[in-house]
């Protein structure tokens, strides 16, 4: 999964330097009261990956709405006094995934007092459903206040939310893992739409309407686990979404692949291409009923 923490959570989990504990180690019951029984669900790393892989990460998609002349808002993003009302480890996984994706948005604009309070709510949450081991806040923290390391920050980070991804796996809790992409991704695609109410570009437009692949792969996942009432929540809130997203066409072109040198190597260029066939009422739709959506995930 070696991109998986560029998708789901950017500047989130790194391995702590106090080493292991013993008591985290212990099987954890994270069956939530709220919702009933879960029973595992394997779902493969091969199929995981092929989802993850396809998702833009919140680093991506925040650089994207700043590159179109997007101003911060921070308004647009899920409040931290919020996390307090996130009571099972499902709501809390959901939202780790919806904070990282604030996170995104807040690091590309370089707003480090913001970015502490953030990673110090996704500690917090982390620690609640006990993967706070994978989270070592103070070089977060340091990370977080100078914008020069955010590549290295990303490359240690990927390995170490690997081992956190085995760790939920070994512990019979994928499904966590599976919350945290979904509401990286949800609240990316989010903020998206809430930056094209400000800022209208064509480049935007055509990146909320792509995500109806990406939705389509969400949803693959989570329908794996909708045997539960909670992923069957989600899964019902997300099909509102891919009724509109059906009315939007995308068109693949294939064109032969090319090979150039660049700085001394040989590399193949995919010169095909996708078109997304959106119109600006599509966008309008798909932003009103994100809204809704997403209001009813961090509530």
């Amino acid at each position: 999964m070696k991109k998986i923490l560029l998708v789901l959570l950017p500047a989130l989990f790194l391995t702590s330097c106090g080493g292991s504990d013993d008591k985290l180690e212990q099987k954890v019951q994270t069956n939530d009261s709220l919702t009933g029984t879960l029973k595992p669900v394997d779902v493969s790393e091969e199929t995981i990956n092929g989802i993850i892989q396809s998702i833009p990460t919140p680093v991506e998609m925040a650089s994207l709405l700043k590159s179109n002349g997007a101003t911060y808002d921070a308004a647009i993003l899920n409040t931290t006094d919020n996390a307090s009302k996130y009571n099972t480890n499902y709501s809390k996984a959901l939202n780790i995934g919806i904070y990282s994706a604030d996170l995104g948005y807040i690091n590309i604009y370089e707003k480090t007092f913001s970015a502490v309070n953030y990673l110090s709510t996704v500690k917090g949450l982390a620690d609640d459903i006990k993967v706070g081991q994978f989270f070592d806040f103070e070089t977060l923290k340091r990370f977080a206040s100078n914008n020069n390391n955010y590549d290295s920050l990303l490359y240690v980070s990927t390995d170490n939310f690997n081992k956190m991804d085995a760790f939920l796996r070994e512990q019979k809790r994928g499904e966590l893992s599976v919350l945290m992409i979904s509401g990286a991704w949800l609240e990316g695609l989010y903020i998206a739409t809430q930056v094209n109410k400000q800022v209208k570009t064509k480049e935007l437009k055509e990146r909320i309407g792509y995500e109806k692949i990406n939705l389509d792969n969400i949803l693959v996942i989570l329908n794996a686990y909708k045997q539960d009432k909670y992923f069957a929540s989600i899964v019902a809130e997300f099909d509102k979404m891919k009724a509109i997203y059906d009315t939007i066409k995308i068109t693949y072109e294939y064109k032969e692949p090319e090979t150039k040198e660049v700085n001394g190597q040989l590399v193949i260029v995919n010169n095909s291409k996708s078109t997304v066939n959106i119109t600006d009422e599509q966008v309008i739709t798909i932003t009103e009923a994100l809204a809704n959506i997403r209001g009813n995930m961090v509530k």
